[in-house]
């Protein structure tokens, strides 16, 4: 445990040690305070404090969906935009340093010099960049959490789903970094390396939602809404689609891991947060649940995608370790 400790402060120390880590912590507190500042009152939401409103006969102090609303806010911009994205991208240039620069000509050999094994040492300078995503997340939904309470009156901790959450769809990125970073000792060949498996797995993604919803559902995206399909086109596609997913089933779901959290979070302990419902509620007004969208959006179980992607993030660390124990210091 000692040694974890060492580790750990040995990579929080490169971490402090420079601007983008204040710069993320400072971004994070912006958006916090932001979310922080929207707001209910009898007549509507208020936005910045006050500074701005908007009326509405659903959304008001004391509605049911109020709270429904506010966690629809975390789940689909903060989580989607800020916490999926933006502080995940800032995460890996972050820890993007920690191998190539510990890998530096002698920097490993003297913490090899003491009594670690180099597969221990190397799972420990793992871990700490998961610590770092860790801290980050936890310190944000906590913030959160205590907005709930404030601006609608209730205590929901199911929004702490997201820090796991979050640090896996990390960890899977995180993964391919340290194994490129292990190999190449080249921060930017390992940052250039995970961003361009993220988006092949977001393409992925797309390419599999495609396929499935001309072969399921019949319908294609067009430039005036969406296209019906023939029975023999549609019949076309199903035949196809294992073929078209075979990506999206090798590659991390990153998108899908976050995407989880819309099944998570629970509205006053009991009543699942309903996506649909909420995009009902802004589009028309009309609180309605499409069980159709929500199918779609649960086609996959929990097990494959979270199972599919470890999967993954096994074989690329199985071989960043190999490659880590067999280089000379």
């Amino acid at each position: 445990m000692k040694q974890f400790i060492a580790v750990f402060v040995d990579a929080l120390r490169l971490l402090r040690a420079r601007a983008l880590f204040w710069i993320t912590l400072g971004i994070s507190a912006v958006a916090a305070i932001l979310y922080l500042s929207i707001g209910f009152d009898e007549e509507g939401v208020t936005l910045l404090f006050g500074v701005s409103r908007f009326d509405s006969d659903y959304l008001r102090l004391g509605s049911p969906l109020a709270e429904m609303f506010y966690l629809g806010i975390f789940s689909m911009v903060i989580v989607n935009l800020w916490l999926s994205w933006v502080a995940v991208i800032l995460a890996l240039i972050t820890c993007a340093p920690v191998f190539p620069e510990f890998m530096a000509e002698g920097s490993a050999g003297v913490v090899l010099s003491k009594p670690i094994s180099r597969l221990r040492l190397f799972f420990y300078k793992y871990l700490a960049g998961l610590l770092f995503a860790f801290l980050q997340t936890a310190v944000f939904c906590l913030i959160v959490f205590l907005a709930i309470r404030l601006r609608v009156g209730t205590w929901n901790p199911s929004v702490f789903w997201a820090v796991p959450l979050i640090v896996l769809m990390f960890s899977y990125l995180w993964a391919v970094m340290v194994a490129v970073g292990v190999r190449t000792r080249s921060v930017m060949a390992s940052v250039l390396a995970s961003l361009l498996v993220w988006f092949g797995a977001w393409i992925a993604k797309t390419v599999e939602e495609y396929a499935w919803t001309a072969g399921e559902l019949g319908e294609v995206p067009a430039a005036a809404g969406s296209m019906r399909l023939s029975e023999s086109e549609q019949e076309s596609w199903r035949d196809r689609y294992g073929m078209l997913s075979m990506a999206y089933t090798i590659l991390p779901k990153t998108s899908d891991t976050v995407n989880l959290l819309q099944r998570l979070i629970t509205v006053e302990g009991e009543q699942e947060f309903a996506l649909s419902e909420l995009l009902n509620l802004m589009a028309t007004g009309e609180p309605e649940r499409d069980d159709e969208v929500e199918a779609a959006l649960e086609r996959h179980s929990m097990g494959f995608i979270i199972g599919s992607s470890l999967a993954f993030e096994a074989v690329i660390l199985a071989f960043a370790a190999w490659s880590f124990c067999r280089r000379d210091y």
